[in-house]
């Protein structure tokens, strides 16, 4: 599904060059979710930007399902983005003046989709979620925890073969972190959405099927197979 050949990212020239990832290789099958953990600075999210398209390597290669992100032109690629994955942030990146659903809507718009049917679908999107009855709030009329679903939701809206998240429940509490997880979860298993994960947290890493280990720009050895 994501095959990433020999990626290398370095930041800045000289003496201030930094070089966030060193020769990765790494493998995620179809239908896996895969956590990637590992300490601050050690290259976790820059992989994950890589792997998505929003920040092109150094050098390397991404191919997902058989298309060749950096191969391909930069309007090929956010196309690519656009129609075949989904992100998920921390900061869920929803805009304060929509209501949910058109939140959840924008990805189906900027698709050329008619606001009427993409508006359709984003109310399905949130029923998907648990947010049936949260279709016309405000983003600061939700909790933590109801505008991650939101943003999942936005996330799901074009079903996409990939989500990326990065630190998904980094601002929300233990309980409501395990809610999201689950819910990640079982989008996975109703859609066979591939799903990959930048967690600082053990216990979300745990709920997935693969953790890969970072450390210092590199993947290292560490838990292979996590049975739920």
């Amino acid at each position: 599904m994501i095959q990433a050949k020999q990626l290398s990212k370095v930041f800045g020239t000289g003496e201030s060059q930094v070089r966030a990832l060193k020769e990765i290789d790494l493998v995620i099958e179809k239908s896996e979710v895969v956590s990637i953990v590992g300490p601050s600075g050690c290259g976790k999210t820059t992989l994950l930007q890589v792997l998505s398209g929003i920040d092109p390597p150094t050098l390397g290669k991404v191919v997902i399902a058989g298309f060749d992100l950096y191969g391909a032109k930069e309007h090929e690629r956010s196309s690519f983005r656009l129609h075949h994955t989904g992100f998920v942030f921390q900061s869920f990146h929803l805009i304060p003046v929509l209501s949910a659903a058109e939140n959840v809507a924008l990805p189906l718009i900027g698709q050329g989709m008619s606001a009427k049917k993409a508006n359709a679908l984003a109310r399905e999107a949130l029923i998907q979620v648990g947010l049936e009855n949260k279709q016309t709030a405000l983003p600061a009329q939700l909790s933590g925890g109801q505008n991650q679903r939101v943003a999942i939701a936005r996330a799901i809206v074009a079903k996409p073969s990939v989500i990326w998240a990065d630190e998904p429940t980094g601002a929300l509490d233990t309980d409501t972190s395990h809610q999201i997880v689950g819910l990640l979860r079982q989008i996975n298993r109703s859609s066979g959405t591939t799903i990959v994960i930048v967690t600082h947290d053990s216990q979300v890493a745990q709920q997935t099927d693969r953790i890969i280990h970072m450390e210092n720009g590199r993947i290292v050895p560490g838990i292979k197979k996590v049975e739920l």
